[in-house]
């Protein structure tokens, strides 16, 4: 696995298995294998055998850990921390194991404490793996308490404990980009790019990070590798062709990779998407995309036993589909606040379908960094137009106001939770003056783009509109600050409370007096405020420093001045338990 010989591991511990069906020790150190390979439901599968097998056995309860903490199943992952730790006091793995599911669930201090604790262990019976494990942790404790500078740092010595260990790279490629160095990520990819594993899902995962470094070069040099060790694997085919395209600017061949894919999965929506985007944003032949999809399936089934008849996907029943859901999902967070629903504009649609693709088709262009993810340039492939509001007429949109929200989450209701979950990217959904959306996404792999449009009509006499809305219940105790603009003051934890937001009229003059939020307790909740302004859509937001507790009732109280007059208000929310 160091070697980055990820095939030949597998094998390996499939016989060990053979030989050792029983052993807990095995099936641990399988399930590990399986997380680093990102294989979340096999490694959960294994460490939960590992248990059940020895339920006393410390490591196995530490694997556990791990994987529930990488499948996001925190109190899970928390609970098999402590039984490992209880189990193995001695065992390095259960402190660090544990230290990342505290720090990802907010505990910053119980996460240095076990980092500490793994630390002394260490020195003992020093490793490579080891001592990289236990930068790594410091790392991502540094980036839960917002400190960059040292997160970076903890990461370049994991990947000198371990050089020549992929996974080492990968992270510290990441870290790189979140930091914005993409000359540091990029000189890291390039050396990266020169070792030749064998193991397919370590390049594509160096492969994506290729995207977002901007990295052409390296991206061509490891989507390529990738083709010769899986040229029947659609999902390689995939990203080979959404190489082509943003390195290359290669129509014909991207399509060709994305046929490929077809031929040998007829169900491969994204490669049909792909295909019907370029030739309705690029080549501006809708029909031309048809025929492209329904050659490949029909060239599968001339391949196909006798009698089968793939279906020849269409992206856009399916896009409609996810626009309905993604309506769907917005109008009951509306509901949670009184507000009225709103409705779906097939042109707003339209518009935010083609700017997914167009951040698919330039990935790599410094253009869709950061906040210039909301543009458009002249010239780049799949331009309709600089801005959201300049793009909606393009595609017949006539309103006057229109807005935009992105993220990148994989599935149009989880796009919306995280819209509605965080600061700046929820007003525009809790306005009173909302009356339709759009929806449009676009997705390669893991290089995923989900784009809601907003389109405003005349602000209409209302009180303001807060969130989480009053007598809310199951409402979340964390956010995990990934947003930009950023609501975290910088070099604070990144993981805080959930936001509360209080969202005034368009056109209202509104200057906040107080806004507090108070436990059972009565005491008042360290927060960090932002005040109504052209910025917060004239919203006031309070966000507090650290999680909220679960199962908790909590007070909200704002007051204003809301055209002269005193605003007043009072109200309660519940947090998941």
């Amino acid at each position: 696995m160091f070697s980055n010989h990820y095939t030949a591991a597998d094998d390996a511990y499939r016989a060990l298995l053979q030989r050792a069906p029983r052993s807990a020790g095995a099936h641990a150190q399988y399930a590990l294998f399986l997380n680093y390979r990102h294989r979340f439901d096999s490694a959960r599968s294994e460490a939960a055998k590992a248990v059940s097998l020895d339920p006393r056995d410390g490591l196995a309860a530490a694997v556990l850990c791990r994987v529930d903490d990488w499948s996001q199943l925190l109190p899970d992952a928390m609970s098999a921390g402590r039984k490992a730790v209880q189990a193995a006091p001695a065992e390095p793995l259960a402190h660090l194991f544990l230290s990342e599911a505290l720090g990802d669930s907010g505990d910053v201090s119980g996460a240095q404490k076990e980092i500490d604790a793994a630390g002394r262990l260490i020195e003992q019976r020093p490793t490579a793996y080891l001592r990289a494990e236990r930068a790594r942790e410091e790392a991502n404790l540094a980036g839960d308490r917002g400190d960059q500078k040292a997160q970076l740092t903890a990461f370049q010595a994991a990947h000198d404990a371990q050089p020549q260990w992929l996974y080492r790279a990968i992270e510290l490629v990441d870290a790189e980009l979140n930091a914005k160095d993409t000359q540091a990520a990029q000189r890291v990819l390039d050396a990266a790019a020169g070792q030749s594993p064998d193991d397919v899902e370590t390049l594509e995962i160096l492969g994506e990070d290729a995207f977002f470094a901007g990295d052409a070069a390296a991206l061509v040099t490891i989507w390529s590798k990738a083709v010769v060790l899986a040229p029947r694997d659609p999902r390689v085919l995939e990203m080979a062709g959404a190489m082509q395209v943003a390195a290359k600017q290669d129509i014909n061949a991207a399509v060709a990779d994305f046929q490929a894919a077809l031929t040998f999965d007829t169900r491969d929506f994204q490669a049909a998407a792909y295909v019907m985007a370029i030739a309705r944003y690029i080549q501006h032949d809708e029909a031309r995309g048809r025929a492209a999809i329904a050659d490949a399936v029909t060239a599968a089934a001339d391949n196909a036993p006798h009698g089968r008849h793939p279906v020849v996907p269409d992206p856009d029943t399916l896009w409609s589909a996810h626009a309905s859901l993604a309506l769907d999902a917005v109008n009951t967070a509306r509901a949670a606040t009184g507000l009225p629903p709103v409705t779906l504009d097939p042109q707003l649609s339209a518009s935010a379908e083609s700017h997914s693709f167009y951040w698919l088709f330039n990935n790599i262009s410094p253009s869709v960094a950061d906040l210039g993810i909301h543009q458009e340039t002249p010239g780049l492939l799949g331009y309709s137009g600089r801005y959201p509001w300049t793009r909606g007429p393009v595609f017949g949109y006539t309103g006057a106001h229109v807005g935009e929200d992105i993220t990148h989450h994989g599935d149009p209701v989880g796009a919306v939770g995280d819209w509605v979950s965080s600061v700046f990217h929820r007003f525009a959904i809790m306005r009173p003056d909302l009356v339709t959306i759009g929806y449009g996404e676009g997705e390669i792999g893991t290089l995923q783009m989900e784009d809601m449009e907003f389109g405003f009509g005349s602000s209409f006499p209302t009180t303001a509109v807060v969130y989480p809305g009053d007598g809310q219940k199951k409402v979340p105790a964390t956010f995990v600050d990934n947003e930009l603009p950023d609501p975290v003051p910088s070099g604070q934890p990144r993981i805080t409370g959930y936001p509360v937001t209080a969202t005034f009229q368009p056109s209202a003059s509104a200057q906040v007096t107080s806004f507090s939020l108070t436990g059972p307790d009565g005491s008042a909740v360290d927060a960090y405020q932002l005040t109504p302004s052209g910025e917060t859509e004239n919203s006031a937001s309070l966000l507090p420093a650290l999680p909220l507790i679960p199962a908790t009732a909590y007070t909200a109280h704002i007051v204003a001045t809301v055209n002269g007059k005193v605003y007043d208000h009072t109200w309660s929310f519940t947090t998941a338990g």
